[in-house]
């Protein structure tokens, strides 16, 4: 399930405010607030996101053009997240994660435990909803791998808990990007709730 990505967000409020914000919604169990909060972190979220991808290619263009593996360009990109997060106390950005896998027949996944290619969380140091504030996968250009296995991670790391969801699981993730680099970045957001196939290119 993907969304189109508005290449015009703005953001006037500061970031701990903005996370504050979300994180006493959540606590609070107020749904409305919840709704509005979520939606101005997640913005927020991508834009710095955005944000680090164009230091990334100023910087990192070079990883791409000598064909350097996805686990170089995520860890690159990583340095420039946690840099854009820093103000997020408390949450951190870590490439290669391996955490449990949320319960789901698809036979495409692995059952036992499942990598995150770039994970922004607490470690778990938040309650479950809160947990994880962004997940991505990426593909280079070149992979004849089409991207549909990590689409279908991203789906699950998106979906609310469960009853059956594991402890440790990364599920309940705010925002899941597909991130596809090559001489441009193609980014498109993974959701659980609509289906809308649209994909943003991040110069």
């Amino acid at each position: 399930m993907e969304q189109k990505i508005d290449s015009e967000i703005k953001i006037n409020e500061r970031n701990p405010k903005i996370l504050n914000d979300y994180l006493e919604s959540v606590r609070d169990n107020d749904k409305k607030r919840i709704d509005s909060t979520s939606k101005v972190l997640s913005d927020y979220i991508i834009l710095k996101v955005k944000e680090a991808i164009k230091v990334f290619y100023k910087n990192d263009a070079f990883l791409l053009k000598s064909k350097m593996n996805e686990m170089t360009v995520c860890g690159r990109l990583a340095m420039y997240l946690q840099e854009n997060f820093k103000d997020f106390k408390g949450y951190y950005v870590d490439i290669e994660y391996y955490r449990l896998q949320v319960p789901r027949s698809d036979a495409n996944l692995r059952r036992d435990r499942i990598r995150c290619d770039i994970l922004f969380h607490s470690r778990g140091n938040q309650k479950s909803r809160v947990d994880n504030l962004l997940a991505i996968e990426a593909k280079l250009e070149g992979n004849t791998d089409d991207g549909s296995k990590d689409r279908s991670r991203l789906e699950e790391f998106v979906m609310p808990e469960t009853e059956d969801t594991p402890k440790d699981a990364i599920h309940s993730t705010l925002v899941g990007l597909f991130l596809r680099f090559g001489r441009k970045c193609f980014m498109t957001r993974i959701i659980a709730e609509e289906i809308n196939v649209d994909i943003e290119e991040n110069k």
